[in-house]
């Protein structure tokens, strides 16, 4: 006789077994994190050209969306064809107008970039070579002004600053015999280190061109994409947990797409700007600076700092300019902060400031300039994802998912919500020692009441 186990003793069996691997996996995450991080640093080091197509393929995708609305679909319509998806018709006709738009897209997108380089980096070499040019002329200024600060003091000044330096130079000299020359590296290392520099740079290159082809992939096939990952989340989940995610998918993709794309357009913005005040203000290496401002904008929330504290860095030989500088930088990140950047990504992330530089700190913790990058989205998603999941637990318990009813709640009892402002509600240390001012405000606020009763009172009693 065969022994046929029940559905209960089935479900407890697969669910010990699923137990019993979180279970593992959480201590191996728990007491072999480092080796965990590092492993999953190496896979997206890995997948850095893929990382980089997609990246590429956000950025581009209006532009391919524009082109294909505005100029391809209409010279279609003009020849008979009608390609729009609605139709359902022409095919074929629909993924030529496609690869045509992602071509003309690609194309306009090689030229900016070239042209950008053909442009700045030029006036870069020359900044540089300006910079170097000038570096006995900052000596001399360095000499004339330790002159003047020496005779403008006594001898006595004159002879600890001089001993300070002899100190100075003594720790100088044995960092670099002891600490700085065994760091040296030998023949075999230098070549070593050669070779990995080398490789380095096929492999950025190598990223690059493989960025280059998954991006047009990404734009040629974006709605494939979309249509496979929908129908594999209904074949495999029920029809709310499936709506649920490609829900999900929808808001990862509107995040992505609007912080990348309009992060980048606010530093072009923000960079054409600061090359525009450098030369109405006369700085010197108005475009050298307006680059490196430009680019570290990217960087949320540190980047401005850095590109300001960089091009007064630039200036500091002449203190003037790189006060004048600074200020300018105040008034530009204000208007940046306050005006541009909230215009061009809107709330395209939800997240506080505080978030946004847990974000950053953390993921860039974890990734280096890549996590500065695509930190704040990532944590956005999650954020929401954490957001969601706590309203539908909430909404399942019958409370409410409104943050502004739990300000000033106390506890909830009975399903009954008890605010702090109410001095009955004395449970789960709801009401602690009060301060001085709030003690007045209380009892002002009982005389008033106390008073307006016995002013009450005596009305009523002259009616009568």
């Amino acid at each position: 006789m065969k022994m046929k186990p029940e559905k209960n003793q089935v479900t407890w069996a697969i669910t010990i077994f699923f137990l019993s691997i979180a279970i593992m996996l959480a201590y191996y995450v728990i007491f072999n994190g480092i080796s965990v991080v590092n492993t999953f640093s190496k896979v997206i080091d890995s997948l850095s050209g893929i990382v980089i197509g997609v990246i590429i393929a956000f950025i581009l995708i209006p532009l391919t969306d524009g082109i294909e609305r505005k100029i391809v679909y209409p010279i279609y319509r003009k020849r008979g064809y009608d390609i729009s998806r609605s139709s359902g018709a022409n095919v074929k006709k629909r993924k030529q107008a496609r690869k045509i738009s992602v071509m003309i897209t690609m194309i306009i997108f090689l030229m900016v970039i070239y042209s950008l380089f053909r442009i700045i980096i030029p006036e870069l070499i020359e900044s540089i070579r300006q910079i170097v040019r000038k570096f006995p002329e900052y000596k001399d200024q360095i000499d004339t002004q330790s002159q003047i600060l020496f005779e403008s003091n006594s001898l006595e000044v004159q002879n600890f600053i001089n001993s300070q330096l002899d100190r100075s130079y003594v720790s100088l000299s044995e960092f670099l015999q002891e600490k700085l020359m065994p760091l040296v590296p030998s023949m075999d290392s230098f070549f070593k280190m050669a070779s990995q520099g080398v490789f380095s740079i096929i492999k950025v290159i190598f990223d690059l061109v493989v960025g280059l082809i998954v991006a047009i992939y990404v734009l040629n096939s974006k709605e494939v994409f979309s249509t496979k990952g929908k129908k594999l989340a209904y074949a495999l989940f029920k029809e709310e947990f499936a709506n649920e995610i490609v829900g999900g998918f929808r808001f990862i993709g509107d995040i992505f797409e609007g912080f990348v794309g309009g992060k980048l357009v606010d530093s072009v913005i923000i960079g054409i700007i600061c090359y525009v005040g450098c030369i109405i203000l006369k700085l010197d290496y108005p475009l050298l600076i307006s680059v490196i401002v430009g680019v570290t904008n990217i960087i949320p929330f540190f980047g401005p700092y850095i590109g300001g504290a960089i091009g007064a860095l630039l200036l500091v030989i002449t203190p003037v300019q790189a006060l004048i500088f600074l200020a300018f930088i105040i008034v530009l990140q204000q208007f940046d902060g306050n005006i541009l950047g909230p215009t061009i990504l809107g709330s395209s992330t939800g997240l506080s400031s505080f978030w946004v530089l847990f974000s950053i700190t953390f993921f860039g913790g974890l990734w280096g300039i890549v996590g500065w990058l695509v930190g704040v989205p990532i944590f956005a998603v999650i954020y929401a994802f954490v957001s969601r999941i706590t309203n539908i637990l909430l909404s399942k318990k019958g409370l409410s998912t409104e943050t502004e009813d739990y300000d000033d709640l106390a506890y909830i009892e009975n399903k009954e919500y008890k605010t702090l402002t109410d001095e009955h509600n004395d449970k789960y240390n709801a009401h602690k020692e009060v301060g001085m001012m709030t003690k007045l405000y209380h009892t002002s606020r009982d005389r008033v009441i106390k008073l307006a009763g016995k002013f009450k009172k005596k009305d009523n009693s002259n009616d009568k």
